[in-house]
């Protein structure tokens, strides 16, 4: 965008990217607030999506928008905090949110201008190596959950990192193989006419309350937890040359499952967050569609669809997907004042998945919607703000939350997005880009 909306989305950008700069405001405001109920728990500085990992990646983008800020000293220090705590906190988890794929990402980042990341980079890859190998023999074992084959926490998460690796070595390449491999595998039927492995059974389910509305089993549609998620880092894996047995087939019983599944409203195309199955394994109607959101809903699943299109050059695939995503676009507008401004479940996540459409695709509403968007997000952000924006949760909650995923990192990456030639690197580890 240009023009006075532009320099206001740069202007807001750069005072919420100022109170993230200052490690003791950050900390002393974390401190204040109540806790976010979506990263319960300590906040740990290695984290991508949810701690000062995320805070050095949006630093080290905002550098490139306003060099003079000061920003690009700032990102290193930040890094290097989330780095060097890994020492005396080894991570244990290997996914995107709070694991060394997540962590990797960010180095990655710093290393594609500044070979002296290059050997903590190296590192982390090696890291991530072991863990994935141990997770292989698992998967052998039959021991692991669909649960682990999501976009923040799971294999496609891991995956969508790893294939933009440049010239990886044979190690890596085998691990890549591997994360493929079993994708292809949760995407492949295991008999004729049953449905894929990507089936969760109650007994996986991470709340309890799902029993509620699946007593039987379910589906996940959520490009966070579900298929969509898988689907996406296939076809980046695609794009990226991973040609490797099943591949195509299995993106192929994706789109199917998606389309399938969707339903049709006064907007257009939508999803439900999942199908349930009945006691006999067969898939039986959604109670109710989705949010509006990256996690769940239409938006993110037109965005895992436009990606596999511009993967397989289908056009009719990229209408669909444009389609499904601007009838999104048209549902939001009953209740765009509802949304919380944030990238998982709100709207940042819905302007970060709009610019993308707006740029890359003909869709005269995405650019239409683009400056709406961004003129709601701006009504969220308020300078008396600790972050200059907050985490608005229902029922009433509001969180001075400063990470990527449910707090003003993530606002001010997609403001910043939005209105200056900045990496969109951060967009892969949402699997949108």
């Amino acid at each position: 965008m240009v023009g006075p909306l532009a320099e206001h989305a740069r202007r807001t950008a750069g005072l919420i990217t100022s109170r993230l700069a200052d490690p003791a405001h950050v900390g002393a405001s974390i401190s204040a607030s109540i806790e976010d109920p979506n990263t319960p728990g300590p906040r740990r500085a290695s984290s991508l999506l949810a701690g000062d990992a995320g805070l050095a990646l949006l630093l080290h983008m905002a550098a490139d928008a306003d060099p003079e800020a000061g920003w690009r000293q700032a990102a290193h220090e930040r890094l290097v905090t989330a780095v060097r705590s890994t020492h005396d906190q080894p991570m244990a988890e290997y996914g995107i949110v709070a694991g060394t794929a997540g962590l990797a990402l960010v180095l990655a980042e710093f290393a594609v201008g500044d070979q002296r990341y290059r050997r903590s980079l190296d590192s982390l890859h090696a890291r991530l190596g072991e863990q994935l190998r141990e997770r292989g023999h698992r998967a052998q074992e039959g021991r692991v959950s669909v649960a682990e084959y999501d976009a923040l926490q799971g294999a496609a998460g891991v995956l969508g990192h790893l294939v933009s690796v440049p010239a990886p070595d044979a190690e890596l390449r085998d691990r890549v193989h591997g994360l493929v491999d079993e994708l292809v595998r949760l995407c492949t039927p295991v008999a004729q006419r049953s449905e894929p492995r990507w089936v969760i059974p109650p007994e996986d389910y991470p709340l309890a309350r799902d029993l509620e509305e699946y007593p039987h089993g379910y589906i996940n549609l959520g490009l966070a937890h579900g298929v969509p998620g898988p689907l996406a880092a296939l076809s980046l894996a695609w794009r990226a040359g991973y040609r490797r047995p099943g591949v195509r087939e299995a993106i192929g019983n994706a789109i199917d499952l998606l389309r399938s599944t969707a339903v049709e409203d006064g907007f257009g195309t939508d999803w439900p967050s999942g199908v349930p199955l009945d006691s006999e394994g067969r898939r039986t109607p959604a109670a109710h569609t989705a949010r509006t959101a990256w996690c769940y809903g239409a938006p993110g699943v037109a965005a895992a669809l436009l990606g596999t299109a511009d993967a397989l050059k289908d056009e009719r695939l990229r209408a669909y997907a444009v389609a499904a995503f601007e009838a999104a676009l048209r549902r939001s507008e009953t209740h765009l004042h509802t949304l919380s401004p944030t990238i998982c479940h709100g709207l940042a996540g819905l302007l970060a998945i709009c610019e993308i459409f707006a740029r890359t695709t003909d869709s005269a509403y995405a650019r239409t919607a683009l400056p709406v968007l961004t003129d709601r997000l701006l009504g969220w952000c308020d300078e008396s703000l600790a972050f200059g924006v907050q985490n608005r949760e229902k029922p009433g909650l509001r969180i001075d939350n400063p990470d990527f995923l449910c707090g003003a990192a993530g606002v001010a990456a997609a403001l910043w997005s939005v209105s200056s030639p900045v990496s969109r690197r951060w967009q892969r580890s949402l699997l949108i880009a």
